[in-house]
């Protein structure tokens, strides 16, 4: 066994129809694109973590958010089962944020223990007007999914580091007011869950107006830029949270 993390990414979705300026601030109005939910898997010292759980069902997805295509092998539980992993066996799940297309199927890990900002778990109880969709908030005969899994919720405050060994939860704030990245430092090179900070890789490397370009959807966008100045300091190669780029490799770093 590695004494040094494993990083999984699961395709266990695809958001069809996404205006691309949704996720690209101020960019590519009018273009339509789909895009992939992914769940991350580390595996290190033993342990089993789970980043994000991904999506609900199709047809809720249709009713409340919009179109979801989502074959067998994109199950959460099918994703998880072609690497050998099953859900009992999970020992944590980070909640990157509790938008719903990152943190339904909780219900599913039975005996982990979830990990979520707290000022992310305080904002999803009463989000913004705009946002109240993506927490699932307003939706009379629904709950937001991470209701299933209160009693198992721990919540940090900032950056912990050394969560696990070589696994460091870093505080994002700006799409969200608790979004949270998972830094991993690999055998190779570190690297970083950047969740929904970096839905795009093209968010990441900005273009010739600006270095990084914010995600669309957001909360604070001086938050925002604080922590994209952190991602630079923090260094390592980004993950990003719907880009098919990251689904490039079975495993990071790459075998």
């Amino acid at each position: 066994m590695s004494d040094f993390p494993i990083i999984k990414p699961l395709h266990v979705g695809i958001l069809q129809n996404i205006e691309k300026s949704q996720f690209v601030y101020g960019r590519h109005h009018g273009i339509k694109i789909e895009v992939p939910c992914i769940m991350f898997v580390i595996e290190v010292a033993g342990k089993k973590v789970v980043v994000d759980t991904g999506p609900c069902k199709p047809d809720r997805a249709r009713q409340y958010h919009g179109p979801l295509i989502q074959d067998e092998s994109m199950y959460p539980e099918n994703a998880l089962k072609s690497i050998g992993v099953h859900p009992d066996e999970v020992d944590y799940v980070i909640l990157s944020h509790l938008h719903w297309d990152h943190c339904s199927n909780c219900k599913m890990f039975k005996n982990a223990t979830f990990i979520v900002q707290k000022t992310e778990l305080q904002y999803a109880i009463t989000p913004n007007e705009v946002q109240k969709a993506q927490y699932e908030i307003g939706f009379r005969e629904i709950l937001p999914p991470w209701i299933d899994v209160l009693q198992q919720m721990q919540t940090v405050s900032g950056d912990v580091y050394d969560f696990l060994k070589g696994v460091h939860l870093i505080s994002l704030p700006g799409h969200s007011p608790g979004l949270m990245g998972v830094a991993v430092e690999t055998r190779k090179d570190l690297y970083l869950i950047a969740s929904d900070c970096v839905p795009l890789m093209e968010n990441w490397h900005g273009d010739a107006r600006m270095r990084h370009i914010p995600n669309g959807l957001h909360i604070d966008l001086a938050e925002y830029e604080r922590s994209f100045e952190k991602m630079e300091r923090l260094g390592g190669i980004v993950l990003a949270g719907h880009d098919y780029e990251t689904l490039k490799y079975k495993q990071y770093p790459p075998e």
